[in-house]
């Protein structure tokens, strides 16, 4: 007899089936080919099966369609973690509105496949639990946002360039998500000349600075870097500006460890043209994260960029 768990957000009981079916199709996926099933993973104090584990042993997939994450499963997934082990999580898109589910995968670094986005291309493609939180604008309060924030701040500078570099990218579109105007529409966006981390469309009529007709995009670069962004970092945003035939006017450059005088200097010289960039460092970000009106702090760090 099939052993079942209630699941009222998909409103029926499910299965093992469900779940081994989920977790077919997860590893049957171009992206899944590296899982394998049946493998146990020796977590020291425990031994635990999840749905699958990569040929390298260095990620798990744990398929999550209950209404609620069984006990047994976050013991291990902490666990997992805390040995280096990246959780991927394949999930209902409802669970990304549950404060509690969001909090446990942002403490254990987790990536999510959201099984039933509603964007058909992304249903099977591992994500950020942050980018995807973005992807699918999940609002959330300023005490979960907060709570984020400090779980993503306390890993920022870990691992290497480039999971330093998705990290602060993911969680910037998580933040940018969350402003009222603002909407993630491309995240590492490529044509045929240049690469922008985020691309920000303004989507709804205020009276926010950012706000001009027929301009309705923000250019976002992320800098999770030991040396400050330079003038030439700066000098390449100008030029993305000025090659979006009007369609963008401010761009947005975060660097963690600062900028240079030079960098500050090059944005000064372009002033007199229609174009902005607002740079954004460390304390700024944190103090952009942590405010109880996010919007109106980053209207003002756009306010004083325009203003100078």
């Amino acid at each position: 007899m099939e052993e079942i768990v209630d699941e009222p957000s998909q409103g029926r009981p499910i299965g093992i089936g469900d779940v081994s079916a989920a977790t077919d199709r997860v590893c049957a996926s171009a992206r899944g080919k590296h899982w394998v099933q049946d493998t146990e993973l020796d977590l020291g104090s425990k031994r635990w099966k999840p749905n699958a584990v990569s040929q390298d042993g260095t990620q798990l997939l744990y398929v999550f369609l209950q209404d609620e994450i069984p006990r047994f499963a976050r013991d291990r997934l902490r666990i997992a973690a805390g040995k280096g082990i990246v959780p991927t999580l394949a999930l209902h898109l409802a669970s990304l509105f549950k404060p509690e589910v969001v909090e446990l995968l942002v403490g254990i670094d987790a990536d999510v496949i959201v099984l039933d986005d509603y964007v058909a291309a992304r249903q099977l493609e591992p994500r950020a639990l942050l980018a995807a939180l973005a992807d699918i604008e999940v609002p959330v309060s300023p005490e979960l946002r907060r709570s984020v924030a400090k779980a993503v701040w306390d890993r920022i500078s870990d691992g290497t360039s480039q999971q330093k570099g998705r990290r602060l990218e993911a969680l910037l579109a998580f933040a940018f998500a969350q402003v009222s105007d603002l909407k993630v529409v491309e995240r590492n966006y490529r044509n045929e000349t240049e690469e922008i981390d985020l691309v920000l469309q303004i989507d709804n009529f205020s009276s926010r600075v950012w706000q001009k007709s027929g301009v309705p995009f923000i250019l976002v670069e992320a800098k999770n870097r030991v040396d400050k962004a330079s003038q030439p970092m700066v000098s390449s945003l100008i030029t993305k500006l000025q090659t979006k035939r009007g369609t963008a006017r401010i761009a947005i450059l975060v660097s963690l460890a600062g900028f240079t005088e030079d960098a500050r200097m090059q944005e000064l010289r372009f002033s007199t043209q229609e174009i902005c960039v607002a740079m954004i460092d460390r304390d700024q970000l944190e103090k952009m994260l942590s405010a109880d009106d996010m919007d109106a702090e980053l209207e003002s760090v756009v306010r004083h960029a325009l203003l100078r």
